[in-house]
């Protein structure tokens, strides 16, 4: 019990520290808007998976961000830490590659993240409309938009 206390441990210190130096070992300037858009379109599911960020997760990483999975809501916090801005929404006009997270609500603790492809908002699935499900009509949403560094990184 005392080793499995200990292992629980160190895995919680990595988890929580792996996350902080990511940016500095790998850096987001290697981010490909594109290649996220074509990815998260080409391997979208005709119906919701309830995998949201695990889609949107994978095409960032392979378009070369180094996130990890999170719950949802918990992108708005952690895609700043990859170059990531917020854009107004009072007078949001989408751009291909734009990430809007969704907080948790009733029904929907895990929150929901999706990505603008340049017609549609995708997530695990090609959404109808920008609000995957009702419960996120009425909640404060984020959107961001990668924004490369003023070094020689090009998307």
């Amino acid at each position: 019990m005392k080793i499995f206390k200990i292992f629980c441990i160190a895995v919680l210190v990595l988890a929580i520290s792996i996350p902080l130096l990511a940016p500095l070992v790998m850096p987001y300037c290697h981010y490909n808007t594109g290649i996220a858009v074509k990815y998260i379109t080409q391997n979208a599911e005709p119906k919701s998976k309830n995998c949201c960020a695990w889609y949107v997760m994978r095409a960032m990483q392979v378009a070369g961000c180094p996130i990890y999975i999170l719950p949802a809501y918990a992108y708005s916090w952690l895609l700043p830490q990859y170059g990531f801005i917020e854009v107004d929404s009072t007078r949001y006009t989408p751009q291909a590659g734009d990430i809007a997270v969704f907080p948790a609500v009733d029904g929907h603790i895990w929150g929901h993240i999706q990505m603008w492809n340049g017609s549609r908002w995708i997530s695990d699935f090609k959404q109808k409309g920008f609000y995957a499900a009702r419960g996120y009509m009425n909640c404060g949403y984020k959107i961001f938009r990668y924004a490369a560094p003023a070094s020689s990184c090009e998307q």
